[in-house]
């Protein structure tokens, strides 16, 4: 045994000597620093020789002469004209579908008058039941190809407007929920008067073809939806059943006032876990039915009242989605004890509303108290009168989970007493069903007046798929709002009564309102955004609703968003040490936002940060915002402007009725496309727009046509006045239907519409770029050598994209016809929404003569196919009379491994006359191009094209971003997906149970075998000699070969002697570093997306993303090369710092005293720079990581940041009808046990109160 432990304590110190001596070798192999003017000078032949490449390939100067040589202007955009504008539009636009909702709420009224005075029930229930198309049957078949017992044929057609489903446009369906007979005689009769709003629904879609799904939802729990089509869709994999759209936002909002929700759950002992499951169930479904203009908050009582959610102790919160899910994931927590002490529970209830009504805090409109127990022994008369006799501010509504008999009466009386409603829920199907009634209740003030009908617009929410075209829109879902008004019934009866008939609505597709805000009038980088009165967007270009697992699509049911705008706009907080500007910055934020929400119109500026390309890069630019009311609505519209080049606009158009040309000539072949979601021209015709969107030859075509200049071919169509006051129209003699389609009429729509500066415009740039391809791949002699030049690069395609949408590309290599992959039109046909296009346009203001040079991120393992391309593109400006103005981007897609092998031509030699010793094609020496966010264009290890370059040498990428080289950016993503798993009220993530014991060991031995390993030598990489042999410069990139242009501009550059003194010109001062030590970053919590949509939870999550400083790299103006050292300390003190990571600060770089210098050196004409690292040191490298990750600390509704959120302003609807004098009149005040009437001896106590009141207060 002594034996065998004396052979390993020697094989341990031989390991150690052989260790130490790879060390000493290494360090005495550094006899030569890096070259450091060998970096500038292969740096600077790079990025001239792929700018002249560049230049003339894609012929950019030619297309800028053309632009000059044509009638064009450069002028200045009035940004709050241009608001006032597009405002106009989108209020027009709007009007038509409020109009349309407001036709359909007097059609449907006049019917329900009509048809239920001038017959009996039993017919009427008759009628009803033959005349409606039930979706769930609709052409069901038998085997034999007969209709099936009980279903209906029905002509339908696959439509692109309506999600691409066969419908038919002449009939409404009728969908059902699972819950809703409809045999029920109450059913049947609405079943009957709402079959006459389908001539109603035809000539609402006559008006205004643009317009979606319309909807009456009747309360009795159909929803009749034109046009007709069968449920569930043709190919849809979902049940016939659809989710129950009464307790929807559209139908709720539309239905009652703005309200405060006070839930009292009974969670004492006496309830058992079955009940208070039940009893949970309904309280989620009472949440689930409010909106942003109400407020709520539950609370559990036993002996003592407590707030699950500690942070809305005392307190009402918005009814967000997010504080919604708050509470329930709490409730979730509950423990049932002690017992139910109902007088404290309603203290502190009517304690709470009384402090938010007297202090102007929450909604200032509707309050209730929503009861949830199992039993109770009284009534409460004292509690009760105490607090909300005899004005009953505070309405009382209950909830008797199961059957127990004796507590009926005590929770009838009440909800009776107190303007409420009873209701007894016996399994999940009625409390999904039942809560709906207290929204019913709420409206009966509203019904009495019989005046005004608030029109309500819902959040935006993910609908079905998109109407758009093009192959990105195929696949994607639609964003989607509803706007609805109540349907009253006006009926005379014999018993007071108040009856909301339902809801009608209509769909207003996002992408039909961003329509009418032309991306061409606001320019490359510039977007617009609707903010509600909450605060809350509409649409914004980074808006990203969670995902809802297809439950729209399978039953109907909407998911619907709350982002705030200061959660999508970002402004920038690291400004070096200028707090005082990230202050201005976050102040000029919130001020816009509280004047778009007065509304107030205005203008202000501030710098914000932009992420592309899935947040993996950032930029910083100062946008200039112009904000105004949509009128008659309660949108806010705001234009975002660049700075730098927003405020100009080209003026560049082909007059086509006086053009001497066919401009169609402009038009030939098929290596074009324009923007398909761009208006050029559409149609005024359901049929015709159904039609593909005609290609601009046709629009041009027919703009050559003198009918051209006709004003209704340049403008929309205006919305008509309203017109729903037709209730003084007698129900009578003549057909409802057939007397108020004949009061409105039916207005022609114009045949179709152009934007006449957008298709003029197009002709324009369609001239400019046209021809640009000949002799691009001539074999001319003259140009033999350049075309040889070319081919070298293997450039793929080539491409002009221009400010009206038009797209044109060159293919010039032929794409194998089986290739799985896109072709470049069809993943990049929007091209002004591309990364490459806003990128080249922002780099015009950091150097003019650049390219933007870009790789699929991750690609590397792609290089050996060959199919891995290189993007270069770069904008083109127009300068007229000293402003200057976007044009279009011109750019490149070559193959990567053509770039890589000319890049290994230009450092692998020598350039300078004295010679060198090393370059990247020594064994010691890493070379790299980076791009401007830090990811690898080009390395010796293949496999790291697309990397981002921390996560290969974080030690080094540290460096770089503390010399200022890089800027480390911190980009907040507030519409973060983390697993519900994670939730604080849900998980023990911070209790080290046994099995998670054995992974953190595991994980952290793991850790520490890596840091040990980062002591040994690296391997020396370097490219394989035979890869680098074979590609001499004059092989690679003949001499001369772009002319005697390029020649001379050329060869000054490489003429210098390098000496002594022009080597202390050209680099900078050595810097010495102390190498950091790695981030420590908390465990990944969530991934961006998380795959269960029905698990996940909104999260707050953060991500470290680099951005390049070019200015660092050209002080003096000189493109000097950086050299850098880390320096190294004692082998102790590394051990220090792997043993006690968090205790202590890195300060060396090997234990051998060894140094590992670095060049860096800016590429001229391009967002690139050259690294070049000395591997003869083996440093120790830790990884950055770009993965966004969640916010520690405190997280969901309790954070500091959601709880700002909850003082921030608001704008309340401008109606609130909460009380009518007579409501007390009503008698039928709960369901669900034979208790269904208010006692003669309730009322009269009631009337004698207010009697009584109304003496006192005008004696």
């Amino acid at each position: 045994m002594e034996c065998k432990h004396l052979s390993c304590l020697l094989a341990i110190v031989l390991g150690i000597f052989i260790f130490q001596y790879q060390i000493d070798a290494a360090a005495s192999e550094q006899d030569e620093d890096i070259p450091h003017n060998e970096v500038r000078n292969w740096a600077l032949k790079f990025g001239v020789d792929l700018w002249e490449f560049g230049r003339q390939f894609t012929k950019m100067n030619e297309i800028k002469s053309r632009f000059k040589d044509s009638d064009v202007e450069v002028k200045r955009k009035d940004g709050i004209i241009l608001l006032r504008e597009l405002a106009a539009e989108v209020k027009n636009f709007m009007d038509f579908k409020r109009n349309a909702v407001m036709r359909l709420m007097d059609s449907a009224e006049q019917a329900a008058l009509s048809e239920l005075e001038g017959q009996n029930g039993a017919e009427a229930a008759s009628l009803g039941q033959q005349q409606h198309y039930d979706a769930r049957r609709i052409n069901e078949y038998n085997s034999d190809g007969k209709l099936a017992d009980g279903a209906r044929h029905m002509d339908i057609r696959f439509m692109r407007r309506f999600e691409r489903l066969p419908v038919n446009l002449s009939l409404s369906s009728i969908l059902v929920p699972h819950s809703v007979e409809l045999d029920e005689s109450d059913v049947r009769a609405a079943l009957q008067w709402s079959a006459h709003l389908d001539p109603l629904f035809q000539n609402n879609l006559e008006r205004d073809p643009a317009l979606s799904w319309q909807y009456f939802g009747s309360s009795s729990g159909f929803l009749r939806r034109f046009p007709g089509t069968a449920w569930p869709p043709e190919g849809s994999k979902g049940s016939k059943q659809i989710h129950d759209f009464r307790t929807h936002n559209w139908f709720v909002q539309a239905a009652s006032s703005p309200k405060d929700i006070m839930i009292l759950l009974d969670a004492s002992s006496s309830m058992s876990e079955k009940s208070f499951d039940l009893a949970m169930a309904t309280a989620f479904n009472i949440l689930d039915t409010l909106g942003e203009d109400d407020y709520v908050n539950l609370v559990t009582f036993s002996e003592m009242v407590k707030s699950p959610v500690p942070c809305f102790k005392d307190r009402m919160v918005r009814a967000t989605p997010d504080n919604v899910q708050e509470i329930k994931s709490a409730v979730k927590a509950i423990k049932l004890q002690d017992t139910a002490n109902f007088t404290a529970g309603l203290e502190y209830a009517f304690s709470l509303l009384h402090k938010y009504n007297q202090s102007g805090s929450g909604s200032q409109c509707n309050q209730a108290i929503m009861l949830i127990t199992e039993s109770t022994s009284e009534s409460h008369k004292e509690i009760i009168k105490q607090y909300n006799w005899p004005h009953m501010p505070v309405r009382i509504f209950t909830y008797l989970i199961g059957k127990d008999s004796g507590s009926r009466s005590n929770l009838h009386e009440m909800a009776c007493s107190n303007k409420g409603f009873f209701v007894q829920i016996n399994d999940y199907e009625e409390a999904k069903r039942k809560v709906i009634d207290y929204a019913l209740v709420m409206a009966r003030p509203m019904i009495m007046y019989q005046a005004d009908h608030p029109v309500h617009w819902s959040p935006v929410f993910v609908a079905g798929k998109s109407g758009g075209l093009g192959r990105d829109s195929e696949y994607q879902r639609r964003l989607v709002t509803t706007v609805s008004t109540p349907v009253f019934d006006r009926r005379n009866h014999s018993v007071r009564v108040a009856n909301l008939l339902g809801v009608v609505g209509t769909d207003v597709p996002i992408e039909e309102i961003r329509k009418m805000i032309p991306q061409h009038k606001l320019g490359p980088n510039g977007y617009s955004f609707i903010v509600d009165n909450n605060g809350r967007v509409l649409y914004h270009p980074d808006l990203r609703p969670l995902s809802d697992g297809n439950q729209y699509i399978d039953m109907l049911k909407p998911k619907y968003a709350s982002v705030d705008i200061t959660e999508l706009e970002l402004p920038e907080t690291e400004i070096g040490n200028e707090h005082e500007q990230v202050e201005i910055n976050k102040n000029l934020l919130n001020e816009m936002r509280g004047d778009m929400i007065r509304p107030k119109e205005g203008e202000t500026e501030f710098t914000v940060l932009n992420h592309y390309d899935d947040a993996k890069r950032v930029s910083t630019r100062t946008h200039r915002y112009f904000y105004g009311p949509i009128e008659d609505t309660p949108f806010t519209l705001a234009i975002v402007l660049p700075e730098k080049y927003g405020s100009h606009e080209l003026v560049s158009q082909q007059e086509i009725r006086h053009s001497r040309n066919n401009v169609t000539e402009f038009f030939k072949g098929d290596n074009w496309r324009v923007n398909p979601d761009w208006v050029y021209c559409e149609y005024n015709s359901v049929s015709d727009l159904e039609k593909e969107r005609e290609s601009s030859g046709e629009y041009t075509s027919r703009d050559q046509e003198p009918s051209f200049g006709s004003p209704e071919e340049q403008v929309r169509p205006k919305s008509p006045q309203p017109h729903h006051n037709l209730h003084g129209n007698a129900p009578g003699s003549a057909h409802f239907g057939a007397q108020h389609l004949n009061s409105l009429g039916s207005r022609k729509a114009e045949p179709y519409y152009c934007d006449r500066t957008l298709i003029q415009s197009l002709v324009r740039d369609a001239m400019v770029t046209d021809g640009l391809d000949r002799n691009t791949t001539g074999t001319s002699s003259g140009k033999e050598d350049k075309q040889q030049g070319y081919q070298k690069f293997a450039v793929a395609t080539s491409f002009v994209a221009t400010r009206s949408g038009l797209l044109r590309w060159i293919d010039h290599i032929k794409r194998p016809e089986d290739t799985p992959e896109p072709h470049f039109s069809e993943d990049n046909v929007r091209a002004m929404d591309t990364s490459w296009y806003k990128r080249a346009v922002d780099q015009h203001s950091v150097e003019q003569d650049s390219f933007v040079y870009s790789v699929p991120f991750g690609s590397g393992y792609a290089i050996k196919s060959n199919a891995t391309l290189v993007t270069a593109s770069h904008a083109i400006f127009v300068e007229h009379r000293g402003h200057k103005a976007p044009a279009g981007v011109v750019g490149l897609q070559f193959q990567h491994d053509s770039l890589a092998k000319h890049f290994i031509n230009i450092t692998s030699a020598c350039t300078g006359m004295t010679g060198c010793k090393r370059t990247c094609a020594s064994d010691n020496l890493d070379c790299y191009v980076l791009d401007n966010s830090g990811f690898v264009i080009i390395s010796e290890e293949m496999e790291h094209t697309g990397k981002f370059f921390g996560q290969i040498d974080g030690t080094i990428m540290d460096s770089l971003v503390q010399d200022r080289i890089y800027k480390r950016v911190t980009v907040n993503d507030y519409q973060g997906v983390c697993s519900e798993s994670d939730n604080p009220y849900t998980a023990a993530g911070g209790i080290l149970k046994p099995h998670r014991l054995g992974n953190w060991l595991f994980q952290h031995l793991v850790a520490l075998s890596a840091s040990w390993l980062a002591l040994m030598p690296t391997p020396l990489r370097a490219w394989p000699q035979d890869e680098y042999d074979n590609y001499e410069t004059d092989d690679t990139f003949p001499e001369n070969t772009y002319g005697e242009e390029y020649e001379e501009s050329f060869e000054p550059d490489y003429s210098m002697p390098v000496d002594q003194e022009m080597d202390e010109f050209f680099t900078t001062a050595d810097v010495e570093y102390t190498t950091p030590p790695p981030k420590q970053h908390k465990p990944h919590s969530g991934p961006r997306y998380a795959p269960d949509p029905q698990n996940s939870r909104r999260c707050d999550l953060r991500t470290d993303l680099y951005m390049l400083q070019p200015e660092r790299l050209n002080q003096g103006g000189q493109n000097n090369p950086l050299k850098v050292r880390s320096i190294s300390s004692r082998y102790t003190l590394y051990i220090k710092y792997i043993l006690i990571a968090l205790q202590g600060k890195l300060t060396n770089c090997h234990v051998s005293g060894c140094e590992r210098p670095f060049s860096v050196q800016k590429i001229p004409h391009s967002n690139l720079i050259l690294l070049v690292v000395d591997t003869l040191c083996p440093c120790g490298s830790k990884q950055l990581d770009i993965e966004p990750m969640e916010e520690s600390g405190v997280v969901g509704a309790c954070s500091t940041r959601r709880q700002g959120q909850e003082q921030e302003s608001r704008r309340r609807p401008k109606k609130c009808i909460n009380y009518h004098p007579e409501e007390i009149e009503i008698q039928q005040c709960g369901r669900g046990s034979t208790l269904l009437r208010m006692s003669a001896s309730v009322v009269a106590a009631h009337i004698l109160m207010v009697t009584v009141t109304f003496v006192l207060a005008n004696a």
